[in-house]
């Protein structure tokens, strides 16, 4: 029962759902999972979804299209700019769909010029700066995030306002 089970956490302090496909080795859309899906858009709870994995289908960017379609005032975070390795599908998939993006896990990977690109052709409007603490020190991430040159406003939007649009509230 993925209803009663959602209602108990919501009642224990619950405001969102994270999910790992590639950990949980379960396809994101399959099909068992889409009544979560429904009950966390009913709820408003935003989702973190870990995208993407040259090893792996279970979180292939394409599947996350299909959930998008599904729930489409479904409040999603696609991890590692939508495509963790795989990146260029996630833009592929992604780009023009409603939902947020993270950073983490990506810049070492992706480099200053492509970070750049990604920001840009998503749009600063849906990107959120994040870490992936503790296997990343947030810090130096900022730091390196930073240096990539984005305004300030820019900044301010990845790493503080567009946070709040995603959870539906303001910070601080």
């Amino acid at each position: 029962g993925p209803e009663a089970e959602i209602e108990r956490a919501c009642d224990l302090g619950l405001r969102g759902i994270k999910r790992h496909p590639d950990t949980q080795e379960v396809n994101m859309d399959d099909d068992r999972l889409m009544r979560v899906y429904e009950v966390a858009e009913r709820r408003g709870l935003p989702l973190i979804i870990h995208c993407g994995d040259y090893r792996y289908d279970y979180s292939h960017p394409r599947r996350l299209k299909r959930i998008l379609h599904e729930f489409p005032n479904l409040v999603v975070d696609a991890a590692h700019f939508g495509g963790w390795s795989i990146y260029d599908y996630a833009l592929e998939f992604l780009e023009d769909e409603t939902c947020y993006l993270d950073m983490s896990s990506s810049m070492r990977f992706l480099g200053p010029r492509r970070t750049r690109e990604l920001v840009e052709a998503y749009g600063y409007d849906r990107i959120l700066f994040g870490s992936d603490f503790p296997m990343w020190e947030p810090a130096a991430e900022l730091r390196t995030f930073r240096s990539l040159g984005f305004t300030d406003a820019e900044l301010e939007a990845m790493c503080w306002h567009n946070a709040e649009r995603f959870l539906g509230r303001q910070i601080g």
